[in-house]
């Protein structure tokens, strides 16, 4: 643990220009999102505030870290703002992919409330499992407990990021959905898998003072897959991707009542 000296904090300082730029991009997935959710009257609900939220706490996160000066981006309560909105951000994100599959057949079975229930559970096992992980970073006596909850955390959202797959093969929705809807679920997953999978390398001792050394890490393996999945959600929004049969009953009955 000699060589985390500064641990938990970055070794490096933010550049504000970058963070200033990728905000005014995600920000623009964001003003995307929510006029097309509007037009759809925001539906599926569900998914419409889960990226909404998404985006916004992601904006949120890099305009603090383009905003915070110098001297106090290594302050404590910075540091627990800054991870706090990026883990939202992501977890929403996956948890999204999961409501995403279970609307495409619109079908509110006991197995399907059990699927996002359970995605849901692992999302937030890994967010509490954070809780002790802030605690004991700050202590240099608990470092070693610290990096024990962050590889439990981080393993948590690993698993539910790779869980999608055989939950999406079992759901037996590929076949009823849309080509951009594939293309979609496709995109946002791998994405999610690949920041889970940085998350994990992230809670080992030597990759952590690795990645924390430089920004580029930072940008590349865990902000890159989050805005492109933003951005893959925006272009393929459900309002054109998603075949769902709630909006079809709703003009059915529409129909009828006119008759």
């Amino acid at each position: 643990m000699d060589d985390l000296l500064l641990y938990p904090y970055p070794t490096y300082i933010a550049n504000k220009t970058v963070a200033s730029c990728v905000a005014a991009m995600v920000g623009i997935s964001l003003i995307a999102w929510f006029i097309q959710s509007y037009q759809a009257r925001f539906r599926p609900p569900r998914l419409s505030f889960l990226l909404l939220a998404s985006h916004l706490t992601i904006v949120i996160e890099l305009i603090v870290r383009a905003t915070v000066p110098e001297d106090q981006q290594n302050s404590k309560t910075i540091f627990i703002i800054v991870n706090s909105l990026s883990a939202i951000g992501q977890r929403m994100i996956i948890v999204s992919n999961y409501v995403f599959i279970l609307e495409v057949h619109y079908v509110r079975s006991l197995s399907s409330r059990l699927i996002l229930i359970g995605a849901i559970s692992c999302v937030v096992m890994s967010g509490v499992l954070m809780v002790p992980v802030n605690m004991s970073s700050f202590d240099p006596e608990k470092i070693n407990a610290s990096f024990l909850f962050r590889k439990l955390s981080a393993s948590f959202l690993f698993a539910v990021a790779i869980l999608f797959y055989p939950v999406w093969y079992w759901s037996k929705t590929v076949k009823d959905m849309t080509m951009q809807a594939i293309i979609l679920a496709i995109v946002s997953s791998t994405l999610c898998a690949i920041g889970a999978l940085f998350t994990v390398i992230q809670s080992i001792s030597s990759f952590y003072d690795q990645t924390y050394s430089h920004e580029v890490w930072f940008y590349v393996l865990q902000i890159a897959p989050i805005a492109f999945a933003h951005f893959t959600w925006s272009v393929f929004h459900p309002k054109r991707s998603l075949i769902s049969s709630e909006p079809l009953i709703s003009a059915t009955n529409d129909e009828q009542s006119k008759l």
